[in-house]
């Protein structure tokens, strides 16, 4: 048989083992199905259809441990784990096709374990072995919410020393890997200096941080003892791969401590047992209504949510008709607000945190249902539990904003690999900056030579381009370091270079580069700067809502896409739509049951039947061995619980006694209240366990719509794989977490990286990043964090709000600082020359600025002897302990009168801006400023002034006349070029 004609029969048998048309059911059947896979050249596409064929897989769950001898692993086992091994199969199904398949080969553990004895008896040869290898990373690098823990088996194998002294460089390369993955899953949490360690406060502390849920318990919340995380210096003490998992330990750990530290306020507020802002809904009375697992018209899956209603009714719409709650609703988004963050609460304690689904037709039946999204099997089952125990369960909206912190924290737990790690984590002072494999030395050379001369046909700019020497020096380490740090002091054009650095890397280099800035104000300059400078737009995509005229084009709902989903691809779509059908239909089924659940007396004694043998048979009617039916005085036959219902009113088993066994006469001897409380414990434990059913059910629901999600959402990853340039903020970078890991950005570039916390930086990290460039300024803002007990100005060492910019600044790694201003006078710029920038210069632009009219300086101080007061109402959370802020009135007068001053003298009021340390300062600025002028108030400072009740969203969101009015340090940026 010529090879060609056995190809082609191999061909055509996959097809029908994919078509459900050819069963594998033998060890010869199962070799001709591995050989046709491994004889196919697409590998995504045949995965695909493995992926998409439910017969096929069986074939594969099955046939794989057929035979598990070291002989037949070699021949055929591992080769179709090494078919496997493609960097394009990872990113089908957003990860989730090579997981399953991974699954399929791990569970259950009869072929592992052979393959690990194999290797360990040195029965793999070397293709195998790296197989091997390769399938143990993959299954290192699992998120921790799968369980799988093969953590004892990897270690044996790297134990062994075998691939360590291998000559082939890609084994010894593939050990290194392992061990590298077993000391970042070991999280470094034990330190010789330090007696505490993480895990044993609460039913959430464990010393896996990737254990960890990132919504709290009850009993966390409830838990006065401190949290464990360690300062910096403790982490610095560690060596290698330790430091590595130590530091995204404790960045974990830090950043979920500063989300609950706002939580804990939010929900204290919320309660009443804090001053601030209420919000203004609040259910009380709920009972559980209804499960919903889809969209409102059936249509769509959506995650599981439950529907509860108030005995109270929901405040305004209790007194509408059908038709005025529907307008109602409609021109009312605030009430009962989508995706309005809260809890519920019984007694003051916490059952579990949901998120509201808004559903306009639930809300106006009769009586309005509210459905809530509930994370977490546990928290799940907490709250189907307390809803069918009380009916004093609330809910109440806490508005803590969660949803910027959980894609940051899942993508900490899940990630194990980093790049970059020697200039990330493990720089040592004094060494040098380690040059990029993506360097474009073409040009590199030629920039060298053109100091203060026109660079425009260089960098193919459309405008000339003069550099003086500190912008010279940026743009060529930029392009030559693997890692980048340029300072820019305010006005030295951070941007101007940051959009020649994208110009040059977009040019020489094939790789995908990431823009990520903390504000939409300067993402979309920094974007209308590429465009400028010579980027076509439709290389360019910006995530987010917000956006400019000119940016709005970039926007990812205004990109087209030429992605059409293979036959394969709608095989898995509509396997998963079938699998969530009938999961839906069970869980409808087993909602149900729940509802009619009653803890009767046969239904507890058929639990006890499993869990309390001893009091199954004492309270259980005997069997009569003949068959016979044992009648009571009246004749009648005795019912089975006839016996339980005796011993439940407190009496005996009278003439039953001598049908029972002598052990049982301890339990009919029990006190009455001792069997009311047996009783009670029973029937909390019998809804227990079917709530624990229905959670677990909810739970596999999600999974699978989870599933069908990211499949249903490749187009958003096939935009994105299209365009060389993705913007966005930090917030979207969260929001976009996992597709922005599969665009594999292999540069990253961080506009404002002063600003921007670290786990932010390292999470939109991919592990193909190799040229990473931070423009900022350590010297100005910090990011913004809640817990100032965290901050390095409290001085305690655990710097969450130092970036890594500033971090590996202060560790001395080598940056480039822009020396020369183009923005402020130099009567202006003297004051931060002398305060914090010596080496700072004036363009000869800022010294011919005409001066302000009505003014016989541009800087003047004003002195006065007026104190100010105290304001309770909001504290300032740079004060730390601080429960008030300070306001001044006089100086308040004095700032209205220089507004009218200024507008005497021709300036409008969009040309004003007033700065305040503090928010009580600033509410009061506020206040008289609104008299004449609406105030434009910076973003983070309204949001504030918002929670703490002095200042309502709707005024929040008005606009008229405008003066610019925000806290010191939170003031709009001046927009002007500085490079012109």
């Amino acid at each position: 048989m010529s090879e060609k004609i056995r190809l082609e029969r191999l061909a055509k048998y996959l097809g029908a083992v994919l078509h459900g048309k050819q069963e594998v059911q033998d060890l010869s059947n199962f070799k001709k199905l591995i050989q046709a896979i491994l004889n196919t050249k697409n590998h995504c596409a045949v995965v695909e259809r493995l992926a998409a064929s439910p017969n096929a897989l069986k074939a594969l769950r099955n046939g794989l441990r057929f035979n598990i001898t070291p002989v037949f692993i070699n021949e055929f086992t591992a080769k179709f784990i090494q078919f496997l091994n493609d960097p394009a199969v990872k990113l089908l199904g957003n990860g989730q096709i090579l997981e399953d398949l991974l699954l399929i080969i791990l569970e259950p553990r009869t072929l592992w374990n052979s393959f690990v004895k194999a290797f360990c008896d040195r029965q793999l040869d070397e293709n195998a072995t790296h197989a091997l290898c390769w399938l143990t990373t993959e299954l290192l690098s699992l998120p921790a919410s799968l369980k799988v823990d093969i953590r004892k088996d990897a270690q044996t194998i790297v134990d062994q020393e075998y691939l360590f002294l291998s000559p082939l460089v890609r084994l010894r390369n593939s050990g290194h890997k392992i061990k590298y993955l077993l000391e970042m899953k070991s999280s470094a949490t034990a330190l010789p200096t330090s007696d505490i360690t993480a895990g044993g406060r609460h039913d959430n502390d464990f010393v896996d941080f990737r254990l960890t849920a990132i919504l709290p318990t009850a009993d966390e919340m409830g838990c006065i003892e401190k949290p464990f995380y360690r300062d910096v210096e403790e982490i610095a003490q560690l060596c290698g791969s330790q430091r590595i998992a130590g530091h995204l330990d404790n960045q974990f750990r830090l950043l979920r401590e500063d989300m609950l530290s706002s939580l804990r306020d939010d929900f204290q507020i919320a309660n009443g047992s804090k001053s601030g802002r209420r919000s203004a809904f609040r259910m009380r009375g709920l009972s559980l209504s209804s499960i919903r697992c889809s969209s409102s018209d059936e249509k769509y899956m959506r995650p599981c949510t439950l529907g509860v209603t108030s005995r109270n009714g929901l405040g305004k719409l209790k007194d509408l008709t059908k038709d005025e709650r529907k307008s109602f609703l409609k021109n009312t988004p605030q009430f009962v607000k989508h995706c309005a963050f809260g809890c519920l609460v019984r007694d003051k304690e916490i059952v579990a945190f949901a998120i509201i689904e808004r559903d306009v037709d639930a809300l106006t039946s009769d009586p309005p249902v509210v459905m809530l999204r509930i994370t977490g099997e546990e928290a799940l089952k907490k709250c189907l539990l307390y809803l069918k125990l009380y009916d004093d369960v609330e809910f109440l909206v806490v508005d803590t904003p969660t949803f910027a912190y959980e894609p940051i924290l899942r993508c900490l737990q899940e990630r194990v690999d980093f790049p970059l790690k020697e200039e990330l984590f493990l720089f040592e002072k004094g060494q040098p900056a380690r040059e990029s494999v993506l360097a474009p030395w073409n040009i590199i050379g030629e920039l060298r030579e053109e100091y203060r001369r026109n660079v425009q046909n260089i960098l193919q700019t459309p405008q000339p381009v003069t550099l003086d020497a500190s912008q010279l020096e940026s743009l060529l380490v930029g392009l030559t370091q693997r890692v980048t740090l340029i300072q820019g002091p305010p006005g030295t054009g951070k941007s101007f270079i940051g959009a020649l650095l994208s110009k040059a890397l977009y040019d020489h280099t094939q790789e995908k580069i990431l823009v990520m800035c903390y504000t939409n104000h300067a993402l979309d300059q920094f974007l209308e700067d590429l465009l400028d400078i010579g980027i076509d737009s439709s290389a360019i995509v910006r995530l987010g809502s917000k956006f400019t005229p000119r940016t709005y084009p970039l926007s990812l709902k205004m990109q087209k896409s030429n992605h059409r989903r293979s036959r394969e691809a709608w095989s898995i779509i509509d396997a998963l739509g079938e699998e969530g059908r009938n999961q839906k239909d069970e869980l409808n089924q087993s909602f149900q049951a729940y509802q009619s659940l009653s803890a009767g007396n046969l239904s507890i004694l058929s639990y006890l039947e499993f869990e309390e043998p001893d009091f199954f048979e004492a309270l259980s009617v005997p069997e009569d061995e003949s068959g016979m039916s044992i009648v009571g005085k009246t004749g009648k036959a005795v019912h089975q619980d006839y016996l339980f219902a005796q011993w439940a009113r407190g009496e005996s088993p009278k003439h039953l006694i001598d049908l029972l066994p002598a052990r049982c006469q301890t339990i009919w001897e029990m006190e009455q209240h001792l069997r009311e409380d047996k009783i009670a414990s029973w029937s909390r434990a019998l809804v227990n366990e079917q709530a624990t059913s229905l959670g677990v059910q909810m739970t596999m629901f999600n999974k699978c719509e989870r599933k069908l999600s990211a499949k249903l959402a490749e187009k958003t990853r096939d935009v994105l794989k299209g365009k060389r340039i993705i913007g966005c903020t930090t917030t979207a970078a969260a929001m976009y977490t996992d597709d922005l890991r599969h665009a594999s950005p292999g540069i990253v570039l961080l506009e404002e990286a002063g600003e921007i916390l670290e786990s932010h930086v390292l999470t939109a990290l991919a592990p193909e990043t190799k040229h990473l460039i931070m423009i900022g300024d350590h010297l100005q803002l910090r990011p913004k964090i809640n817990s100032y007990s965290l901050s390095a100005e409290k001085g305690d060492g655990y710097d969450l709000n130092v970036s890594l910019f500033e971090r590996l600044i202060h560790a001395g790694y080598p940056h480039t600082t822009l020396l020369k201003q183009h923005r402020m006078c130099p009567e202006i710029s003297s004051l931060v020359r002398n305060l914090t920038y010596p080496g700072l210069e004036d363009d000869e632009k800022t010294k011919t600025r005409p001066m302000p009219r009505g003014l016989c300086d541009r800087v003047v101080f004003f002195n006065h002897e007026h104190p100010e007061t105290k304001f309770t109402e909001i504290s300032d959370r740079r004060d730390e302990g601080s429960n008030q802020s300070k306001q001044n009135a006089f100086e308040v007068e004095i700032v209205l009168k220089i507004v009218k001053y200024f507008g005497q003298q021709g300036y409008g009021t969009d040309k004003l801006v007033v700065l305040t340390p503090y928010l009580g300062q600033l509410s009061l600025l506020r206040k008289m400023l609104s008299k004449q002028n609406d105030p434009v108030l910076n973003d983070l400072d309204s949001h504030d002034l918002v929670q703490a009740g002095l200042l309502s969203k709707a005024s929040a969101n008005h606009s008229k006349r405008q003066v610019k009015i925000s806290t010191i340090g939170k003031q709009a940026k001046h927009t002007s070029k500085p490079y012109e």
